[in-house]
């Protein structure tokens, strides 16, 4: 598993895990997306804002299954 820390004012880090991808807010909020595409998560990180690709690109598309963790 990846830990990746993100210098953005929404998002924490992300864990990334074959085509697992965990979102950390900075609220502490944490969200489980499955990937359908292995390129999103490259795509994700390629972004310059990655808040607004997070949003955009994964919150929003129906296709990945979110599912929020509480801890």
């Amino acid at each position: 598993m990846q830990k990746i820390e993100i210098n953005s004012p929404k998002i924490s880090h992300v864990f990334y895990q074959h085509r697992l991808l965990t979102v950390v807010l900075q609220t502490g909020e944490r969200f489980l997306y499955r990937l359908l595409e292995s390129n999103t998560f490259a795509k994700f990180m390629d972004s310059t804002d990655k808040d607004k690709f997070y949003k955009t690109e994964i919150e929003a598309n129906k296709k990945f299954k979110r599912i929020q963790l509480f801890m």
